[in-house]
């Protein structure tokens, strides 16, 4: 179901969706550059996104709903958190800028 969902387990279209909900963001707060949304997020300026942060970024960006959203920053982090650690870099939010 849902709840459990990684987003290494999301289908094609959500990460479609995902996609295409972030570039819009980025696009109409922006001006399209995700070097200046990543800061945006990174809000403790750590060089990290954490899943509270990406949180809002989901939020903004209108992916899921308040019940759901939590599920999909689990599975953004699944997905990208190449190294492991939990938190999202900007090297890994890089690859989805370039459509990753």
């Amino acid at each position: 179901g849902e709840f459990g969902m990684g987003l290494a387990e999301l289908n094609e279209a959500q990460r479609k969706e995902l996609g295409e909900k972030v570039a819009a963001l980025v696009a109409a707060r922006f001006g399209g550059d995700y070097r200046a949304a990543f800061g945006h997020y990174d809000a403790d300026d750590n060089g990290l996104v954490s899943k509270a942060e990406l949180k809002q970024l989901l939020a903004d960006a209108g992916v899921g709903s308040g019940l759901t959203r939590w599920a999909w920053a689990d599975g953004v982090v699944d997905a990208l958190d190449a190294d492991g650690d939990g938190h999202i870099s900007w090297a890994e939010f890089e690859a989805v800028a370039r459509g990753g």
